[in-house]
């Protein structure tokens, strides 16, 4: 088994947010033909149980369930620590996706274990587990005015806030886009090979 979750806050107001590229990853990999061998996009449906959206599926003899949290993201522990509990999943079988301000624009990097950075759905998730030693492909979104250089936790700095909701502009969306489809056909393969090892860093 294999559980995917991507974080970002539901409603239509948050669609193509910076904060929402764990959302736009799992909608990519539900069209990905490594485990969706029909060819037609799987379909999310809500699980209450789970306070998520949800979509299943089956290839090359494993199960996959990809995750979007539908609890907002500074909560998004509760809806993960519930699908582990449910399935009994072991947490290496694990990786959450999230957006981070200590990476370009243009760069995915994984990470076996660590802290959050400061990054709020993932100390919710951290704590809600009791570990910080789960996968996690961090996406990068930072420009020039908000990165890791001048603060440890640049999402504890009040611009980070802003920035974080606002939609990717026109010279942004094609360098994410590009980003999303790389880091899917990387992570899938990795993943799929229990190798997240090999798929350190990469660039759009």
């Amino acid at each position: 088994m294999k559980i995917i979750v991507g974080l970002g806050n539901p409603g239509v107001e948050y669609i193509g947010t910076r904060h929402n590229v764990g959302f736009d990853f799992v909608d990519q990999l539900s069209k990905h033909p490594r485990i969706n061998s029909a060819g037609e996009e799987l379909k999310f449906s809500l699980n209450k149980k789970f306070q998520a959206e949800t979509a299943e599926t089956q290839a090359s003899g494993e199960k996959y369930i990809l995750v979007k949290p539908q609890t907002f993201m500074n909560v998004s522990g509760k809806s993960v620590r519930a699908i582990i509990d449910f399935y009994k999943a072991d947490i290496k079988d694990l990786l959450i996706v999230s957006d981070d301000l200590d990476l370009p624009l243009g760069m995915s990097r994984v990470r076996l274990t660590g802290s959050s950075g400061g990054h709020k759905g993932i100390e919710s998730i951290i704590s809600e587990l009791g570990t910080n030693e789960f996968a996690r492909l961090r996406i990068g979104i930072s420009d020039k005015t908000i990165g890791g250089t001048e603060s440890d936790h640049p999402y504890e700095r009040p611009e980070a806030k802003i920035f974080v909701l606002e939609k990717f502009n026109d010279r942004e969306k094609p360098v994410i886009a590009k980003m999303i489809r790389k880091s899917a056909d990387i992570i899938i393969e990795c993943f799929t090979a229990d190798d997240l090892l090999t798929a350190t860093s990469f660039e759009a």
